[in-house]
């Protein structure tokens, strides 16, 4: 499922009409995609009614009108704004009418089915007052109701929603827009579809999935020890919090990592070792974290779980940063505001939730919310960082603009101590991948196998019941059912 911003599709759109795919063609091309998607859904008898505006929103839905009643099918086209000023649009309406076929600008007739066909990704808010009545009057309709590439209301590009047609399938044409993944937008959208026009598909963004995970699963070694799996570095808990140490480094051990090493108090120490006696431990002050020869053999780090915000943990950030060649991952107090060193050889990866993203960024959680996916982008980009945007529909951003949505998980995983044990796996899989070339691979499929696994867990229990242990717990049953050993 490829993922474009409003700018993209006006991009390929431009570009297969300089390569010698017109917009009208390309019109026909959605319309005909439409029929075929619209007709698997509905019946013959049923009445349909097709919304056009006078976009290329509207000259789609004119399209599937023609369509559906050259197949028989009792489709009514509706004009409520009036004709279609889409010079494209307007040629396909032309064509409808040569064909004989009616129109009607009422909207108060009764119909089994609305497609909407109003607005597309070019709307903006507000609505005018019509438009709002509009969408008032058909929402309020039992009818199914099918979205013709966005609800609309719906921004492409962003989740903010005043009043929008409430979908119960929206069909997307080419690939799906930003909004379908984001809060309250998504709400609108239904059962998502994806239909393929004709066009390349040349996305920088799109829907991690279980195939992708099983693709990018690395294989075993030949004649494998526990070198071969790496050694990582896991600076987490406090005296007030030593779950946190216990919580990421049973899911950096669960994931499969070679040797574990948990910098962190002594109290904590002896607290996690009895859970996990597996790592070693030393404690985490400045000064023995830059005395400490086993740095240079760590395959990757981790830092902030459970640490308390000081002055000092600003500066092992910082140490951190400045080695070059080690992986390296930021989490919860270490989530600051601060430059990143650019031109970084090893990634540097950082796993907020919204509150942490708006303390770093100084936006408030809910524009987070509403623009998850441009803002995890455009922060990436800029920092030269990867940011994993935790949440419904977690958002993974790649400094070079490109990213994944994962759409695993539930509401089991709003609990305390998820987050630690997503650390943990990251950790895990990073130092298993190959040097720096395959993090990407490591850490989405670390997000998608943390939100699986609360699903499977899920299986005969209710989410709400799960700790966030329950998740290291299935763990192994999870990756055995899927399969995953190369």
């Amino acid at each position: 499922m490829n993922i474009y911003f409003a700018n993209d599709i006006r991009e390929v759109d431009s570009k297969a009409d300089a390569d010698g795919l017109s917009i009208f063609a390309l019109m026909e091309n959605s319309g005909q995609a439409l029929f075929r998607e619209v007709s698997s859904l509905i019946q013959r008898e049923d009445e349909v009614g097709i919304i056009a505006g006078q976009g290329n929103n509207g000259g789609d839905a004119i399209v599937l009108a023609r369509l559906l009643l050259n197949h028989g099918y009792k489709a009514t086209l509706i004009l409520p704004f009036g004709l279609p000023k889409s010079k494209v649009a307007q040629q396909h309406f032309s064509y409808f009418i040569t064909c004989g076929y009616p129109y009607t600008q009422t909207i108060e007739n009764e119909y089994d089915v609305l497609v909407d066909g109003l607005f597309g990704i070019g709307f903006k808010p507000p609505f005018s007052s019509h438009a709002d009545r509009v969408l008032a009057y058909w929402n309020q309709s039992l009818a199914l109701k099918i979205a013709i590439d966005i609800p609309s209301g719906v921004e492409a590009d962003r989740g903010n929603v005043v009043t929008a047609f409430k979908a119960d399938y929206t069909l997307c044409l080419h690939g799906v827009k930003p909004s379908a993944f984001l809060v309250p937008s998504a709400e609108y959208y239904g059962t998502v579809k994806s239909l393929d026009i004709g066009l390349v598909q040349q996305s920088g963004w799109r829907v991690w999935t279980e195939e992708d995970v099983k693709q990018t699963w690395p294989a075993l070694p030949n004649n494998p020890h526990k070198g071969s799996f790496g050694t990582g570095l896991l600076i987490a808990g406090s005296e007030e919090m030593p779950g946190c140490a216990l919580l990421s480094g049973l899911g950096a051990m669960r994931s499969g990592i070679g040797k574990l090493t948990i910098a962190t108090d002594k109290s904590v120490a002896q607290i996690v070792c009895q859970r996990l006696p597996e790592a070693t431990y030393w404690y985490h002050t400045l000064q023995q974290l830059k005395e400490n020869k086993q740095l240079s053999s760590m395959k990757a780090a981790a830092i902030g779980p459970g640490l308390d915000l000081d002055e000092q943990l600003e500066d092992k950030v910082q140490f951190l940063l400045n080695q070059p060649d080690l992986p390296l991952i930021l989490d919860a107090a270490a989530l600051q505001k601060r430059e990143y060193p650019k031109g970084r050889p090893a990634p540097v990866i950082l796993t907020p939730h919204p509150g942490e993203m708006a303390r770093i960024t100084g936006l408030s959680s809910r524009w987070i919310n509403e623009n998850r996916i441009s803002v995890a982008r455009d922060f990436a980009i800029e920092h030269e960082v990867t940011v994993i945007l935790k949440g419904v529909n977690t958002v993974i951003a790649f400094p070079d603009g490109t990213g994944y949505i994962n759409q695993t998980g539930n509401r089991g995983l709003s609990k305390g101590g998820s987050g630690d044990t997503l650390l943990g796996i990251i950790l895990g899989l990073l130092c298993q991948s190959e040097p720096f070339s395959h993090y990407t691979t490591a850490v989405s499929n670390a997000v998608y196998l943390h939100g699986k696994s609360s699903e499977y867990w899920a299986i005969e229990r209710e989410p709400s019941a799960m700790l966030a242990t329950d998740i290291m717990e299935v763990w192994p049953y999870l990756l055995k059912q899927l399969n995953l050993k190369k």
